[in-house]
């Protein structure tokens, strides 16, 4: 074999190679919160300390009623074909049903202007496109789990965002008794230390 085909073969399989050792993308929450009814409609529930998102009966207005936002950047991200959604989550049993599953809408918000010092019950962005439809079992703890998210309509998103940030909604529709917490970036262990538990995209 000539040495320049040769080494033309080589380049080439080197750049394939680094095409598929390529691994997934991770993109970290930078603002994330839930807010509540009742009561604490306009309290700004993303200021507490103790590092919790939680999820139960959105479609109500009571103290009940809680939603969960989170804020991405995804302006720098390249082309993908997959999206997932990673989350720490302890599912609560329901009081009717130990067997009971949650169940999980992600929804795009329709606004990005909010921040965990801000956002309220009363002020917090509507829903949008609906991402996915997740169930979960009760658990004694928190646990990863996870959510695939429409790419198409994600990509939709950020297209139609003027600074490439995207809101995604956590959110329960269809009431069962259950709830659901998801550990925010403000997690911390007992000794102080950032839990490092935030929500994140996985996108390939």
């Amino acid at each position: 074999m000539n040495w320049k085909v040769l080494v033309v073969s080589l380049m080439m399989a080197i750049g394939v190679n680094a095409l598929y050792a390529k691994g997934p993308k991770k993109v970290y929450v930078i603002q994330d919160a839930f807010v509540q009814g009742g009561d604490n409609a306009d309290e700004r529930m993303g200021v507490n300390k103790n590092g919790e998102l939680r999820i139960m009966k959105s479609d109500g207005d009571d103290k009940y009623s809680r939603t969960s936002y989170l804020l991405f950047n995804l302006k720098k991200v390249e082309d993908f074909s997959s999206a997932r959604l990673h989350m720490c989550m302890k599912v609560y049993e329901s009081k009717d049903d130990a067997n009971a599953e949650f169940e999980l809408q992600v929804y795009c918000g329709d606004g990005t202007k909010w921040s965990e010092s801000t956002i309220t019950y009363s002020n917090k962005p509507g829903i949008d496109q609906l991402l996915a439809t997740q169930t979960y079992k009760p658990s004694e703890k928190n646990v990863w789990v996870s959510a695939d998210i429409d790419v198409e309509k994600l990509k939709k998103a950020i297209k139609a965002s003027k600074n490439g940030k995207v809101t995604l909604v956590l959110y329960n529709k269809n009431f069962n008794r259950t709830s659901a917490i998801v550990l925010s970036k403000e997690r911390a262990w007992s000794n102080g230390n950032l839990a490092k538990r935030e929500v994140y995209l996985e996108l390939k």
